[in-house]
């Protein structure tokens, strides 16, 4: 006979051994009274990894007393989706599809579905790691409810587990180092439920002490795949915390992010923030960012740690400014709004020999002035007196500022001179 994981062999069959999720299980929600009254709706269930969602899904099921299958959208073929709907229109009741990793259905494959979900042939209970506005056909998503899952915090996986389950294994675990599991698994129940089935197997008649959890657990199970939504919401936690000047968290999300491996990504994020951020207020970092970014893809982890940990502090600790950050996007929304005027005759290319006779000249080359500058228009007429560029005093851009009014200063005195 085969041997079944823990994980599966525990998986809760109502709704009522579910682990946390009582903002979706409360007696005055939307799932208990659907449960209650027999008339399912469909659902996108969406959280993190191992929290449970294809669990609550297939107990709902369960409680109702629906028939359903499981399409695992990342491994089953489009054969079987279409078995499935077959087999729901020929059934006289209602019947469930649950989709597992439901953003990993492409939209032709999502769009079968459409009709079936119109004319409530089929009801679906999807399940998801990313954010639904983001990986969901938006017509699928118009015709299910969305509830998020909770993270399941580790008191609660320890109290389920002494309660529930850790007495019919026998296990010789003290409540401190079952509480060292739960908190290190960051509450997936799937990944502690695994650590608690290795020591069954393989340690069921010793004393389960500190070291011998350091041996299996070799790394904890941190909140921070390469992909998935909690993926994204560690990159904006970082990009967040070097924007507000705070080093200590900057650090703690460069850690989150160092675990996954993804180094494409953390780089890219860090050179926007920069330029996003920091800005004129520091230019040098800015391009001090792209090679240290550059440096860690050379060094690889563990090394790269030492390129990023510096950076991140420094990046936290200079000054900042946006200014250049909303120029851009202010001129941008004025071209893209139809402000696209006509370029001054005096500035339209004159490396012809007939430039003259178009009226393409005027130019004045700033290089034969003092200073190397001098005054003359730039911006179509109309747009005369827009300013896009508006300067801050934060750091280094209070020096390029200062230098550009001496220059107008300067020159505001020579011609007074005249």
């Amino acid at each position: 006979m085969k041997s079944r994981p823990l994980a599966f062999k525990l998986r809760p069959k109502t709704i009522n051994d579910i682990i946390g999720q009582k903002h979706l299980l409360d007696k005055n929600g939307v799932i208990f009274n659907m449960i209650k009254s027999g008339k399912p709706i469909n659902y996108i269930f969406y959280g993190y990894p191992g929290i449970g969602k294809t669990t609550l899904a297939t107990a709902i099921c369960n409680d109702m007393k629906l028939p359903y299958q499981i399409f695992n959208a990342a491994i089953d073929k489009k054969e079987k989706l279409v078995e499935i709907i077959d087999l729901a229109r020929k059934i006289d009741s209602d019947y469930v599809i649950i989709i597992e990793e439901i953003h990993r259905l492409n939209r032709d494959k999502q769009d079968i579905l459409l009709p079936y979900l119109e004319n409530g042939s089929l009801i679906i209970f999807a399940c998801t790691t990313e954010n639904p506005f983001f990986s969901i056909n938006p017509a699928i998503r118009s015709r299910c409810n969305i509830a998020r899952l909770n993270l399941i915090t580790p008191n609660e996986l320890f109290e389920w587990l002494k309660n529930k389950i850790i007495s019919n294994l026998k296990l010789k675990i003290s409540d401190a180092n079952l509480k060292e599991i739960c908190q290190r698994t960051n509450g997936d129940v799937r990944a502690t439920l695994n650590v608690i089935d290795i020591l069954c197997k393989y340690y069921n008649a010793v004393k389960i002490d500190k070291k011998l959890l350091q041996q299996i657990m070799t790394t904890s199970y941190g909140l921070a795949s390469s992909y998935g939504d909690e993926y994204y919401d560690i990159l904006s936690a970082l990009h967040k915390s070097i924007r507000g000047s705070n080093p200590d968290a900057g650090i703690y999300y460069l850690a989150r992010l160092l675990i996954t491996g993804d180094l494409v990504s953390l780089n890219r994020r860090l050179i926007a923030c920069a330029y996003e951020d920091i800005g004129l207020a520091n230019p040098p970092l800015c391009a001090r960012v792209v090679t240290t970014c550059q440096a860690a893809v050379q060094l690889g982890l563990p090394e790269a740690r030492l390129t990023y940990g510096q950076i991140v502090i420094e990046m936290c600790l200079s000054p900042k400014s946006n200014s250049s950050v909303l120029a851009i996007d202010k001129a941008l929304n004025d071209v893209e709004s139809g402000k696209a005027y006509e370029v001054p005759k005096h500035l339209k290319d004159n490396n012809y020999k007939s430039h003259a006779k178009l009226g393409n000249d005027g130019y004045i080359y700033p290089h034969d002035y003092p200073y190397h500058y001098i005054d003359q228009e730039y911006l179509p007429k109309v747009l005369k007196n827009e300013k896009y560029y508006i300067s801050t005093s934060q750091g280094n851009e209070s020096k390029l500022n200062e230098y550009l009014k001496k220059l107008k200063k300067l020159l505001a005195v020579k011609d007074s001179l005249k």
